[in-house]
């Protein structure tokens, strides 16, 4: 970011409309490196702060002119021809001048060697200027969730009228391999589409095999379904790529296929620390962008241990406890030993909205497509 640039388009909007002076409110002459628009700036903040002084153009370009030099008032009246209009932006603007300004101040602070406290004074104010500036609401102006229709279906009534599944919430489908955990997490994220933009980060299968796939199971192609399928993913592009998912296209839904073929670009030499990495960073884009996130992940061969037909347990979510912790709610695939294999139990092993319990479905194998039998709860 050239800094005096952001300078010169804030002066310049600021010259050309001073009435929103209060978009920018916060803002002071001295975050300005540019003598001349710090002087501006001071002079439109007097004005705005001023009774009987009129805060429009005419006025605070007469008042410029005299307090500035020549030479001074032809570089504002050029950064005055730079405003394009886009009043909007001021707010942006003004963030980025106070970013140059305290940036200048941590160079100078290591050059003078000033004190740590110093120091990361800056630091903490350079990490503030993103901050929302609500940074607290009264809790009865928050409106509900509920009441607001947030919830999302997803498809199976049994199973939601135990769910609470919204934005900001992280969903694990988990279990053995071939049991359907992808499967279950499409047909989720195709029933969600039919209402609402939905996306997949498929990391196993290419867009061409799952498209196959989504048409096998239901036939029709929603067009509110995007592909992402890249050929690695590391948590930052994660990041990315449900940003541009919900910038470009609106989705509200994201279903990441699936967690363990994640990696971070540093080496974290360790699997445990990088995986509790990758799913606390998902939980943060979910929370950050108000998005759900459904992801598949796989369970650790330890149950074999315990003997066929074991039930998983959220110990055994493979490579890190964390995935637990981060998550809203833990599902997990199982096919009891003594049912058919058009049989299947879905187990809800953490629900951080209410009740546990479990929902038995009928599996399609040649539809790679689940139905409903019926709900039983064990809360």
């Amino acid at each position: 970011m050239n800094y005096l640039e952001a300078e010169t388009f804030l002066i310049g909007g600021l010259v050309a409309r001073p009435e929103n002076y209060e978009k920018v409110r916060g803002l002071s002459a001295s975050d300005f490196s540019e003598p001349i628009f710090s002087k501006a700036f001071a002079l439109i903040e007097e004005i705005s702060s001023t009774d009987g002084i009129p805060s429009d153009y005419l006025t605070v370009r007469s008042m410029l002119k005299e307090s500035l030099t020549g030479e001074e008032f032809e570089i504002l009246q050029s950064a005055i021809e730079n405003d394009i209009g886009a009043q909007s932006s001021l707010p942006y603007w003004a963030k980025c001048v106070r970013r140059g300004r305290i940036e200048r101040q941590i160079k100078k602070a290591v050059g003078d060697n000033i004190d740590a406290g110093r120091l990361d004074s800056l630091l903490g104010e350079l990490s503030s200027i993103d901050r929302p500036e609500t940074l607290y609401r009264p809790l009865n102006q928050i409106p509900s969730a509920r009441v607001q229709g947030l919830f999302f279906k997803t498809g199976f009534s049994d199973l939601d009228a135990i769910l609470r599944f919204g934005p900001g919430h992280v969903m694990v489908i988990a279990g053995r391999t071939g049991l359907g955990k992808t499967s279950l997490g499409v047909q989720m994220i195709d029933y969600i589409s039919v209402e609402r933009p939905t996306g997949i980060i498929s990391l196993e299968m290419g867009g061409e095999e799952l498209r196959d796939r989504i048409e096998n199971s239901f036939v029709t192609l929603s067009k509110n379904l995007f592909i992402s399928d890249p050929s690695s993913c590391s948590s930052s592009d994660f990041k990315g790529i449900c940003k541009a998912f919900k910038e470009e296209q609106g989705v509200e839904v994201v279903l990441l296929d699936y967690l363990q073929l994640m990696r971070e670009r540093q080496d974290y030499r360790n699997r445990h620390l990088e995986i509790s990495h990758i799913i606390r960073r998902i939980k943060e884009t979910a929370k950050e962008l108000r998005l759900g996130v459904i992801v598949v992940s796989q369970i650790s061969r330890g149950i074999d241990a315990r003997g066929r037909g074991s039930i998983p347990s959220l110990g055994d979510l493979k490579e890190s406890g964390d995935i637990e912790y981060a998550s809203d709610t833990v599902l997990f695939i199982h096919q009891p030993g003594e049912t058919k294999e058009t049989v299947k139990m879905l187990y809800v092993s953490k629900n951080r909205w209410g009740k546990i319990g479990k929902v038995e479905f009928y599996w399609n194998g040649e539809k790679t497509k689940f139905g409903e039998l019926y709900a039983e709860d064990e809360g």
